[in-house]
């Protein structure tokens, strides 16, 4: 698969499968010992997954083990094609570029599905979110994008949303008479945390359910001031381009996952939502 519409075509069909999720019923499925693999691999018999363990509560380590949703969905996508996932711990910065470097065979680390991305990796969209804003428990509140006009946010090293703020938003900051946002970008989400709590930066800017995670960890030193979700987006399961088998095997398997109601449940389990159509269209239009 070359092109956008080779990409809308299995995307729909992950969104299909999304949009019939069942919150009811379903436990991730055990490994099946005797049941073969159903799609080929980097290596034989293992699924291994690219994912950014400092991203809880989606990608976390657990007493020295992988957790979090993206570990438990690629559990059972694994188990579901007769393999065994193996996750590979690399910084969001590099993760799109260890894929193209055939270090393993999927992304599974909330990446946002964007058009420049959609040009690098092929993907399979399975569900949607937004960000948040986070500031200092006594600080004035900063309820959307436009908010941080003239303010230092601190956000995670080549997300979306860092494009977003030094381009469209700080366009629109100028086109009001409002100073840039300034981006600084960091590594990993804690350490985004940490400017921000260090006074390095006025706000951070993060997906919504790790500002949930942060503010309940701060023990009341940070608060989320923003009200309605921030650049609500698709997040895909991102393969190397060109691989419609596995993209193809990965939009089958999360298919099984709903209709059994395990993938409902997993979604439940994080407060998450499936991908709506208008918002996995206004995705591939961004960044």
């Amino acid at each position: 698969m070359k092109n956008l519409t080779r990409i809308s075509v299995l995307t729909g069909a992950a969104l299909a499968a999304a949009l019939t999720l069942s919150a009811c019923g379903g436990s991730a499925p055990a490994a099946d010992a005797g049941k073969s693999p159903s799609v080929s691999t980097n290596t034989s018999g293992v699924l291994n997954v690219g994912v950014d363990l400092t991203y809880p509560p989606y990608d976390m380590l657990v007493d020295g083990k992988p957790a979090g949703f993206d570990v438990e969905v690629m559990n059972a996508v694994a188990a579901d094609l007769g393999l065994k996932a193996q996750f590979a711990d690399t910084r969001f910065a590099q993760i799109v570029a260890g894929i193209k470097a055939d270090r393993y065979d999927v992304i599974a680390s909330t990446l946002y599905v964007s058009s420049a991305r959609s040009k690098e990796v092929d993907f399979v969209p399975y569900f949607q979110t937004g960000n948040s804003i986070i500031v200092g428990k006594d600080a004035a509140p900063l309820a959307d994008a436009q908010s941080l006009c003239g303010k230092r946010v601190s956000v995670v090293t080549a997300t979306v949303i860092a494009k977003l703020m030094t381009t469209t938003e700080s366009d629109k900051c100028k086109t009001n008479g409002k100073d840039a946002i300034t981006v600084q970008e960091f590594p990993t989400d804690p350490e985004a945390t940490q400017a921000l709590l260090s006074n390095q930066v006025d706000a951070q800017m993060t997906d919504a359910a790790v500002a949930t995670t942060v503010v309940e960890k701060s023990n009341g030193r940070v608060k989320i001031s923003s009200g309605a979700l921030i650049y609500p987006v698709a997040v895909g399961l991102a393969v190397q381009k060109g691989n419609a088998e596995l993209q193809e095997a990965l939009t089958k398997s999360l298919a099984n996952l709903t209709s059994a109601g395990t993938y409902g449940t997993i979604l439940k389990k994080y407060n998450l939502e499936p991908v709506d159509s208008a918002v996995l269209a206004e995705s591939l239009k961004q960044g």
